[in-house]
């Protein structure tokens, strides 16, 4: 079992491909991890930054298009106020009389299945 145990063991470095282990590519000391960790908060900062920023940018735009649906709404219901009031029963009467129509005194129909048909003199 030790023999297999043994084997099987390798150092991760070999087994990622690099040529040396990580720890030892990285500056040694206080001030070399020092300074990587004040690098990977800047570039954190920054990425927080320009995200917080494109965030209010879309909000901002939201906004505007919200307004916009409103007014287009409004827009949309007066359009329709004003098509129901000109196609009201009493304006269509009304244009009529202007164009010189008569209303209609008798309404005949002609049923169509009674084999009627109409002749001209």
């Amino acid at each position: 079992m030790p023999n297999a145990y043994a084997i099987a063991m390798t150092n991760p470095h070999e087994a990622l491909g690099l040529p040396q282990p990580l720890g030892r590519r990285l500056p040694h000391g206080l001030v070399g991890w020092n300074l990587a960790l004040a690098l990977a908060t800047l570039v954190c900062g920054a990425i927080y930054v320009v995200e917080v920023n494109a965030a209010a940018v879309k909000g901002y735009k939201l906004g505007q298009a919200e307004k916009r649906v409103e007014t287009l709404q409004t827009e949309m219901l007066a359009i329709q106020n004003k098509a129901a009031a000109v196609s009201s029963l009493q304006q269509l009467t009304a244009r009529a009389a202007e164009l010189g129509m008569a209303p209609v005194d008798k309404l005949e129909f002609l049923n169509p299945a009674a084999k009627s048909y109409a002749l001209a003199k």
